[in-house]
């Protein structure tokens, strides 16, 4: 089975090379906060940021600014930016957009979709359910791709919307919803989300709009109870 090429691979090694210092920077950063490496309230200064790129602090401060826009991170004196530390109204504001604006995807999704999109939701379907099967494969790195593909999977409806102005509104909350996704993926049965992600493919290839916004619906209910459920019990840690 040919694997979709992930951010390590070769073409991703290339892309990057192709990228300015800055873009480089950001691009680091901000997966290190997706990913969870990178933990909320966690302090980044531009000096020390600057010293491990071996580069000045001009682009540092560039790829913070991005960092800033995405709502990743906030800046703090000194130069420097901390983690965005997310409370719960945040986040059911941010789950309630989520909803409109997934809610309004889907339904263009099931009108626009093509035959051979709707091939690649099955195919990143398939490599999904190789890995879950794998008991040869590490739990960590297992993860990591299932959020690669997880991922691949929504862009993959964004894109099939063919709706510009809905694509960048969509991108504009892309970084926070992926780093909450990458909780949800770590602490929800695994099996169940890619379940789902198989149900939303039948729809759409029945282009049935109605039970098509519902599953969605519940998808991201069902994701957003369990974010919350995390950041409470985070709260209530000494």
């Amino acid at each position: 089975m040919t694997m979709i090429p992930f951010r390590n691979s070769y073409a991703g090694k290339m892309a990057e090379q192709s990228m300015s210092l800055a873009d480089q920077i950001y691009e680091k950063i901000k997966n290190g906060i997706i990913k969870g490496e990178i933990k909320p309230g966690h302090r980044l200064y531009e000096v020390e940021v600057a010293k491990n790129f071996d580069a000045s602090r001009t682009p540092v401060r560039a790829a913070f600014r991005r960092l800033e826009q995405d709502s990743l991170a906030e800046r703090v004196a000194q130069g420097g930016i901390r983690v965005i530390q997310l409370d719960e109204q945040t986040v059911e504001d941010l789950f309630k957009l989520r909803t409109i604006l997934e809610t309004h995807a889907i339904e263009l999704a099931c009108e626009r979709m093509t035959v051979e999109e709707i091939t690649v939701l099955k195919q990143i379907k398939a490599q999904a359910a190789e890995l879950l099967k794998s008991t040869d494969i590490d739990r960590d790195f297992a993860l990591n791709m299932l959020f690669e593909l997880n991922s691949a999977f929504h862009d993959t409806i964004y894109n099939a919307t063919r709706s510009r102005f809905l694509i960048k509104l969509l991108i504009n909350i892309r970084a926070v919803i992926l780093s909450m996704r990458t909780i949800s993926i770590r602490l929800d049965s695994v099996r169940q989300v890619w379940d789902e992600h198989s149900e939303i493919i039948l729809q759409l290839e029945r282009r049935d709009k109605k039970r098509a916004v519902r599953l969605v619906n519940e998808h991201i209910s069902k994701t957003a109870v369990q974010i919350l459920a995390f950041i409470r019990s985070q709260n209530r840690e000494p």
